[in-house]
């Protein structure tokens, strides 16, 4: 039973290669703490939302982390521009930090990635119950075009008349 659990591609005792993403990702963080410190604190912080997220998805394809963090980088972006802009400073940090306005476009983003992932699966399941409808619809007027040219010996019994 346990074997069928198991991710495909992996035999017991084997561990899994890290990704390209992640061995990137171990490389840039250090680079970026150490020359651009200011930056990785923004970004820390106005990711929370998004780590969040991560920590409490319990699917393993981490759904909520994609959308929330997508939704929370677009919010964090121009700040970290800003700040890019700005020159790196302390004070082009702290102009960041105290602005109520910037923490609100940052984590106002990631609340709409919470939105849209709490609301597409309800919104994907009544358009498809929409589609079905308008197919059943379809179907019953060309079931209807097709008994008045044809008559009604061609419909099948039902299975309630056997």
């Amino acid at each position: 039973m346990a074997d069928m659990l198991r991710r495909p591609g992996l035999s017991r005792g084997q561990k899994r290669k890290p990704s390209s993403v992640a061995l990137l990702a171990w490389i840039i963080v250090p680079i970026l703490m150490v020359f651009a410190w200011k930056v990785a604190i923004l970004v820390t912080l106005g990711m929370l939302p998004t780590l969040v997220a991560l920590i409490i998805d319990r699917r393993p394809e981490k759904y909520a982390a994609y959308c929330v963090g997508g939704f929370n980088l677009c919010g964090l972006v121009p700040w970290v521009v800003k700040l890019f802009v700005d020159g790196q400073t302390g004070i082009a940090l702290q102009h960041i930090m105290i602005n109520p306005f910037s923490w609100l476009v940052i984590y106002g983003a990631a609340a709409i990635g919470w939105l849209v992932f709490s609301w597409t699966p309800e919104l994907v399941l009544r358009m498809t119950a929409f589609r079905d409808r308008q197919e059943i619809s379809s179907l019953q007027k060309r079931q209807e075009t097709l008994v008045e040219e044809w008559g009604p010996d061609i419909i099948p019994p039902r299975a309630e008349e056997f």
